[in-house]
């Protein structure tokens, strides 16, 4: 059965509940669903989303609960109350037979299923009438358990349809079983012509439930298994494994476990024809009968023998003090021909510089830095054994300290309050403005950049600080590159944008000492 992923919309439902279900009859197309595919037109919100047709089992549940009499289209929902209406040209109806006919529901959201039941009107009713319980024959003439699991996104059900002619309604009704609501669809049906009857389809008992893809090799002591389920889970019993007693490609590995799976008997392996399933060099399907479902496959590689390749490195310095490029040396040694790769990372995990070489014994290497900052950088060395398995790493953490001097930066900060401030309109929340005025807040003039209207000048891009000062830094503040603010005695420049990002954590640079003034 061929499974399909569907995009589920937003539905509306009357009922209030923990977990939320979806899904419609899309084989014939019920009610709602063929508003959706504009068979049926003039439908209302249901056109959006056919999935929701969702109201009350009832207590007891349907038929002697659920919604009322001549609103059971739409599941008792005035949200749906269009799909009530009935009349004998109302409704687009499918061409259809009785006998055995497959009904397809199709998920938005599978959720745990108690059942499935199938109603037809009864052979006199009068399809100019609204749809109520008279209407229809109140024992269903089709139901399949749901067994309180999730379905797959799309099932179907073979049901057999009594004998009709002319035209005729089924209602469709999912008892969803984790909680208190059903879905119903109603299916509007032209049995026409003589009214012939399907004959009851042949069901092939063993269906394809896995492969075994014959792509991995073994070695000797890897076993390759099955692992089997059913519907309700593993069933770890029914397992078989093959394991290699020496080096064996992928496609003979597949076909040593076919035998197996085939001389056990349960279910079976290899390619078929008719009712023969053959094991085969490469690919083999595996074929079961219920109560299995899927099976897989799982390969398990024997342990490693234990690696005898080693390396050191050393030499490493913990803190270079730099005015400039510089080179980061290490030397390392290795017992056998190796390839060493060496990476530095900044404090963020970016990478700064890497090189790789190919060695045998003891060498001095080094990485060279273009553009250093003062951060704590880390240094990984990997060497890897060309001939054999072996793999070191190290990691060694480096300090870079700027040995250069900064300038002293010369800003006037002491100013908190810009005298000018009162020749400007106080800023107004309510007020909108369009960009470029300028108005008074908290004693300092701010610009408006562009259209704003409640966010206050120092919490908004919006706005730019006319005043010629640096004030303490602010969480709520937004900081554009280049703009200054003093936190803990310290002067600091913002790299780029950022808010609620203090100095002491965000892309900031400290650029000198907060006045004392």
């Amino acid at each position: 059965m061929k499974i399909k992923l569907i995009t589920a919309a937003v539905a509306a439902t009357i009922i209030a509940a923990e977990v939320s279900a979806h899904g419609y009859v899309s084989v014939p197309e019920s009610r709602s669903y063929a508003c959706k595919t504009g068979l049926n037109v003039e439908c209302g919100a249901i056109q959006w989303e056919p999935q929701s047709v969702e109201g009350p089992d009832g207590d007891p549940r349907f038929p002697i609960g659920g919604p009322a009499d001549g609103t059971i289209a739409a599941a008792g929902s005035p949200a749906w109350a269009e799909l009530n209406a009935q009349s004998p040209s109302r409704w687009y109806k499918h061409d259809f037979a009785s006998g055995y006919q497959t009904f397809e529901w199709t998920f938005t959201a599978n959720h745990v299923s108690r059942d499935w039941r199938y109603f037809i009107t009864k052979a006199d009713w009068n399809p100019a009438e609204m749809l109520t319980r008279d209407q229809f024959d109140l024992e269903p003439f089709c139901e399949y358990d749901g067994a309180m699991v999730r379905p797959p996104m799309v099932i179907e059900h073979n049901c057999y349809v009594p004998e009709r002619e002319g035209y005729h309604v089924v209602l469709a009704v999912w008892d969803v079983g984790d909680t208190a609501a059903s879905f119903y669809n109603m299916i509007d049906l032209n049995f026409a012509g003589e009214n012939p009857v399907s004959p009851e389809p042949e069901i092939d008992p063993i269906t394809e439930v896995g492969l075994i893809s014959g792509a991995i090799a073994l070695n000797t002591g890897d076993t390759i298994s099955t692992i089997v389920f059913d519907q309700y889970g593993e069933l770890p019993e029914l397992s078989v494994s093959y394991e290699a007693t020496g080096s064996v490609s992928g496609s003979v590995a597949s076909f040593e476990l076919a035998k197996l799976i085939n001389d056990a008997g349960v279910y079976y392996a290899g390619q078929r024809n008719g009712e023969v399933i053959s094991a085969v060099t490469g690919a083999n399907t595996i074929y079961a009968k219920a109560p299995i479902v899927n099976v897989e496959t799982r390969v398990e590689f024997a342990p490693e023998p234990e690696a005898e390749f080693a390396a050191d490195v050393t030499g490493v310095p913990s803190l270079i003090e730099f005015e400039g490029m510089f080179d980061i040396p290490f030397t390392i040694s290795v017992n056998a021909n190796a390839t060493v790769s060496a990476t530095l990372y900044d404090a963020n995990q970016n990478v700064v510089i890497g090189d790789e070489w190919s060695l045998g014994g003891s060498a001095d290497l080094k990485l060279h830095v273009h553009m250093p900052r003062e951060e704590t950088y880390t240094l990984v060395v990997v060497a890897t054994e060309l001939n054999g398995n072996g793999v070191v790493q190290t990691s060694e953490a480096i300090t870079l300290v700027d040995a250069r001097v900064e300038p002293e930066v010369e800003v006037e900060v002491c100013n908190a309050v810009d005298s000018l401030a009162q020749s400007y309109p106080a800023f107004d929340a309510s007020a909108t403005y369009k960009g470029s005025e300028q108005v008074s807040y908290n004693g300092l003039v701010y610009r408006a950049k562009w259209w704003t209207q409640g966010a206050a000048p120092d919490a908004t891009d919006a706005f730019e600080l006319v005043s010629d000062v640096v004030l303490p830094y602010s969480n709520t503040t937004v900081y554009n590159g280049g703009d200054q603010a003093t936190f803990a005695g310290g002067l600091y420049e913002a790299k780029w944008w950022t808010r609620g990002n203090d100095p002491m954590t965000g892309p900031w640079i400290r650029i000198g000492d907060a006045p004392s003034c």
